[in-house]
């Protein structure tokens, strides 16, 4: 992955802490397994499990219920959850 590649999915993840989610290391914090982004607005839930730049997946449940779900690169995900 070149650097550009790599400043691409970087700054989609700070795009979505800017958009008021709030990210979470899983395991090891210095070498985390996933990280995982969260926002809720009511009985909405929104959710991104990144597990590298090239393995991504994002969730939106309504009142328990998956109505949506995504999966791919980092910044393709995040790009298709933030028109959600």
């Amino acid at each position: 992955m070149t650097a550009d590649e790599q400043a691409r999915h970087t700054v989609a993840l700070s795009r979505l802490v800017l958009c008021g989610w709030e990210g979470t290391p899983i395991g090891d914090p210095n070498n985390p397994a996933a990280l995982v982004y969260v926002r809720e607005r009511g009985a909405v839930s929104d959710a991104v499990c990144v597990q590298s730049y090239d393995d991504a997946v994002a969730t939106r449940e309504v009142r328990g219920t998956t109505t949506r779900a995504v999966n791919g690169t980092v910044a393709d995900v995040v790009h298709e959850v933030l028109s959600w």
